[in-house]
């Protein structure tokens, strides 16, 4: 059975990634101590789902270490991944104050450090302090917002554009993006020529070059420049 595996944590996040980007990060400190009270931390192995369309929720999650893929059905027996996240990524909060099931899912493309907040603390959390549900619609809104913000990219981006704001939010921070170039074209959801081109083009100019199973920038600044194009 691939079960993650439990592992002690720090009793706060204090030198964690987790206490320095992403939701957590921006509530107010009691309320991020009395989370921390409640989570636990637990590893996942490459390939190894965190969850799944379809199940109900089993609590609310935060990437410490690590890449985590989200994919989503596009029929009944077909799921794409339309994202790839590091560190300061936090989910699960819709599946479990709305009550439904998950509508995607998500699976550790690295092996990942992972802290839960399991569904049944949270509950009862909110039960005792319904104002603090506050935080959680912040959460809501904070993933609504990037999910909207890659749809404008989307729609109205040129394709060069485009695939440089992919890479750099691949590489949150670093210049290696742990990714191949057939995950990559799957990922820009672009067509296979117009992926070909935007990623030809920037290794022709020197702004990035392929790896083994890996794309490292070379000029981050320039990327940056590719990225504000429009």
């Amino acid at each position: 059975m691939n079960v993650a595996r439990s592992v002690r944590g720090p009793s706060t996040l204090a030198p964690c990634a987790l206490s320095r980007t992403g939701w957590l990060a921006e509530q107010p400190a009691d309320f991020r101590e009395r989370m921390v009270a409640l989570g636990r931390w637990r590893t996942f192995r490459a390939g190894q789902s965190l969850c799944e369309v379809g199940d109900d929720s089993n609590g609310v999650f935060g990437l410490e270490t690590g890449l985590v893929d989200l994919s989503i059905p596009i029929s009944d027996d077909e799921m794409v991944t339309v994202h790839r996240a590091g560190p300061g990524l936090w989910g699960g909060d819709s599946a479990l104050f709305s009550g439904v099931p998950r509508i995607a899912s998500l699976t550790a493309h690295t092996e990942s450090l992972v802290f839960v907040i399991p569904a049944h603390a949270l509950k009862q959390y909110i039960a005792e302090r319904p104002a603090d549900l506050l935080h959680f619609y912040r959460l809501s809104h904070k993933n609504f917002e990037l999910a909207l913000r890659a749809l404008a990219d989307a729609i109205a981006l040129p394709p060069r554009a485009r695939f440089a704001r992919l890479l750099l939010r691949l590489a949150s921070g670093s210049d290696l993006i742990h990714a191949t170039q057939t995950e990559l074209g799957k990922l820009a959801g672009m067509s296979r020529a117009a992926f070909r081109r935007a990623f030809s083009e920037l290794i022709a100019a020197g702004i990035v070059k392929t790896e083994y199973g890996k794309v490292r920038i070379k000029d981050r600044a320039a990327l940056e420049a590719e990225a504000a194009r429009r």
